[in-house]
């Protein structure tokens, strides 16, 4: 479980980053500003495709999410058994997020970024979400 984490803060490190130093000129929204850029288009794509199988990044209007979908399926009780972990354990790197996030916002202009993460097995089946601001 500390290997997932530990990714996905080093990709919204990335994620950010790459937006950050993009700037976001005179877009309204990140999604605008990703859509008319393919060089940030391209990193998404790269980092992404670093989730693994199933696992995504998308940009919808100030929001990015992130996806990690597990290769495997769990059953309800280990599923509801997983989801106090998965919180403890994103709770514990909430400053980071939020930190990532106050930096973007900062740098891009755009005062209502969030970031959404979400845990899925390998049949969808949300285990654990939560959106930083």
């Amino acid at each position: 479980m500390k290997k997932v984490i530990t990714l996905v803060a080093a990709i919204m490190l990335l994620v950010t980053s790459t937006l950050a130093l993009a700037g976001c000129g005179g877009t309204k929204t990140l999604e605008e500003y990703v859509n008319s850029d393919s060089d940030v288009q391209q990193e998404l794509s790269d980092l992404e495709s670093s989730l693994g199988t199933g696992g995504s990044i998308s940009v919808k209007e100030n929001n990015i999410k992130l996806i990690y979908k597990y290769d495997q399926t769990f059953d309800e009780a280990t599923a509801t058994a997983m989801k106090p972990q998965l919180e403890q354990a994103m709770n514990s790197m909430e400053s980071q997020f939020q930190g990532m996030i106050d930096d973007l916002k900062e740098d891009s202009g755009i005062d209502d970024v969030s970031m959404t993460i979400v845990y899925q097995d390998a049949n969808g089946t949300e285990l654990y979400s939560n959106t930083y601001q």
